[in-house]
């Protein structure tokens, strides 16, 4: 049954999308640095390049397309904060300042939240195509003629729910000790 919102045809472009997103970062990337600044010609040809090597890896083109739309929804949500600021009277020049202080570390928060974003991405889509199982199946030892595989994992580890909420526990430590013992 056909609906108007049906997206399904775009999927045909994903590898569009995902070339256009890399070739767009890039240029955009290289064209504030200081040597490209004057060079925007090799910059492009730099940009062009990356999105081409991009199509020929699906764990690249998965992994674009997998984060996107967080990316999208973190910037949506990330308006709709700042309007919701000036609803209660805030201006944009308050809103900027405070952003770029730095006071209250909302560029590292912005950061640490795309990197999460683009890791687990990254970490989805390779457990997707070739699994973290595989990564450490060439462990194999001989233990009494009989091949046995090592039942501990590190990318399980390294992932388990438990580890995960000890990591964040300790970064919001280290953010809270950070801000109470900073001099003034």
């Amino acid at each position: 049954m056909a609906t108007p919102l049906d997206i399904g045809a775009l999927k045909q472009f994903s590898g569009v999308f995902s070339f256009m997103f890399v070739l767009v970062l890039v240029y955009a990337v290289l064209s504030v640095t200081s040597w490209f600044k004057e060079r925007k010609g090799l910059a492009g040809l730099v940009a062009l390049l990356a999105a081409f090597l991009t199509l020929f890896s699906s764990i690249a083109t998965k992994t674009i397309n997998l984060m996107a739309p967080w990316f999208v929804l973190f910037v949506i949500f990330t308006v709709l904060f700042i309007m919701v600021f000036m609803i209660f009277g805030y201006d944009t020049k308050a809103i900027t300042d405070f952003v770029s202080s730095g006071e209250f570390g909302v560029g590292i928060w912005v950061m640490a939240i795309m990197l999460i974003i683009g890791i687990g991405s990254l970490v989805a889509v390779v457990n997707e195509e070739i699994g973290f199982q595989k990564l450490t199946e060439g462990n194999a030892t001989m233990d009494g003629g009989q091949p046995t595989t090592n039942d501990f994992g590190f990318w399980q580890t390294l992932f388990h729910p438990k580890i995960l909420g000890m990591v964040l526990v300790l970064l919001i430590a280290y953010f809270t000790v950070k801000g109470l013992t900073k001099n003034e």
